[in-house]
């Protein structure tokens, strides 16, 4: 699904920041693992809801344990990783680490 098209599907799905409570492999296809994930959030009537939600090849940082952003459609029945949000989105991931190194990398040329 392009971005533009992601985007657009979701348009009136609401951001929530989940909790990942589980995680398992789902299927391996090509050398591609694909992870399904057990989320909890509040849902739309402030109930806590739990779903599964799929792993996406756009997102980093999403392991057990972690708070990460979710879009939930409006009936709370289904849910996709925000894979536009900076905290997850892999090439902003990756980037923010090299940058991360850059500093660091600095700072101890500095001392």
């Amino acid at each position: 699904m392009s971005p533009m098209f992601f985007r657009f599907f979701h348009r009136k799905w609401v951001k929530v920041t989940c909790k990942v409570i589980d995680s398992r492999l789902h299927s391996v296809q090509n050398s591609h693992m694909k992870w399904a994930y057990i989320v909890q959030f509040a849902g739309p009537t402030g109930q806590k809801t739990q779903l599964e939600v799929m792993g996406d090849s756009r997102t980093l940082g999403v392991a057990v344990g972690a708070t990460v952003p979710l879009l939930v459609s409006p009936d709370g029945k289904r849910a996709v990783f925000d894979r536009g949000d900076p905290q997850i989105n892999a090439a902003q991931v990756v980037k923010n680490r090299e940058q991360a190194e850059k500093e660091r990398f600095r700072r101890q040329l500095e001392n």
